[in-house]
């Protein structure tokens, strides 16, 4: 499956993608589990999420998104 963001400029683009990529992050199966780690020491794995999936974040994400 071929996802991309499109925005009217290059910078609304590149937050849409980061934002797809933190959904899919959050929404999988492994961060179900448990079982997704980013960093040895912290939680989070430091993607941007939309609004509506904010109460997912964990960690050091839920502090700086």
């Amino acid at each position: 499956m071929v996802r991309y963001g499109v925005g009217e400029d290059a910078l609304q683009a590149l937050v849409i993608t980061l934002q797809m990529i933190g959904a899919q992050i959050y929404t999988s199966p492994y961060h179900e589990d448990g079982s997704l780690r980013a960093y040895d020491k912290e939680d989070g794995y430091g993607f941007p999420v939309p609004n509506n999936l904010r109460d997912l974040l964990i960690g050091v994400d839920k502090i700086s998104f």
